[in-house]
């Protein structure tokens, strides 16, 4: 900063102005869209209630993502995990916007579930495709999704579907309640190593210095301890992240 200070003072000296930003080649103006990006870190990285990042393991998280004003999307998102390798890198993209006068907003899409430094012994990736509808009521947003694999991970052959549902609540000025339920579903539950479950949890987010803060209680009904396909144990868990998007 100081170095800065002074090369400023040196060309206002010598009658130097200031050098100017130079405009952007392509603008986002110009494609229609907008840019974005997101990083964060959580005490430990669940997904649909199983860990990921292993008991207890703190995860880092970042995505970027483009939104055109048709409503179509694509992005990346990548975490640290703790299975079969260490990181998670997921490709998606769809189109999302409201469907109907009252407001309903529909997201269709895919998303493939990448995990690059997996040994070679194991067939981890896998791709998704979704439906989800949302509803802002004012005082209360729903939504509800579903997912369906035709190879879930880890498995060489049979489908999977994943069905959720989730109620934000505004409390107060700086709080907002988090519900979230969904239901895991198997064709070979044999292959995978567990039963169909259901994962529930219930939270709190709130803005902290410019970042988003969110606690939860996150939980399943799997067997305390079970060993799930990614080696890891179930149980329940309560869950601090703290994020920023740009």
């Amino acid at each position: 900063m100081r170095t800065k200070i002074l090369i400023a003072a040196m060309a206002a000296a010598i009658g130097l102005s200031p050098i100017a930003k130079a405009d952007d080649l392509i603008s986002e103006k110009d494609i229609g869209g907008k840019f974005s990006a997101n990083i964060g870190l959580t005490n430990e990285y669940l997904f649909r209630g199983i860990t990921q990042s292993g008991d207890g393991n703190p995860a880092v998280y970042g995505g970027f993502d483009f939104a055109h004003n048709s409503g179509v999307y694509v992005g990346t998102w990548a975490s640290s995990i703790n299975f079969g390798g260490n990181i998670e890198t997921d490709f998606y993209g769809g189109w999302s916007g409201e469907v109907t006068s009252e407001k309903i907003g529909l997201n269709i899409g895919a998303i493939y579930y990448h995990y690059p430094s997996a040994s070679g012994s194991l067939d981890l990736d896998y791709w998704e495709g979704y439906v989800g509808v949302s509803k802002d009521f004012g005082v209360a947003a729903a939504s509800a999704k579903f997912s369906y694999s035709p190879d879930w991970t880890g498995t060489t052959e049979g489908d999977a579907q994943y069905l959720e549902a989730g109620v934000d609540v505004p409390a107060g000025k700086y709080f907002t309640i988090n519900l979230h339920a969904g239901h895991q579903w198997f064709e070979e539950n044999a292959e995978v190593g567990f039963d169909d479950y259901t994962d529930w949890s219930i939270g709190v987010s709130f803005g902290l210095f410019g970042f988003t803060a969110k606690l939860a209680y996150v939980d399943t009904d799997l067997p305390e301890g079970q060993l799930t396909t990614y080696g890891q144990e179930d149980s329940s868990k309560f869950i601090a992240s703290l994020s920023r998007s740009f």
